[in-house]
């Protein structure tokens, strides 16, 4: 019974802290959303 209270808090509490993990994430702004601008150079194509 003792290990089965255990794997129950165990996994409560790694809920926890993914919910936090996730939230801390959630709250800074996503600055690689934003593509950089590429810069190509122009070719010449064969005619």
């Amino acid at each position: 019974m003792f290990s089965l209270i255990s794997l129950y808090f165990a996994s409560r509490r790694d809920v926890v802290l993914a919910e936090r993990h996730i939230a801390a994430i959630a709250a800074k702004p996503a600055a690689a959303a934003v593509p950089a601008p590429i810069e190509a150079e122009p070719i010449r194509l064969a005619a």
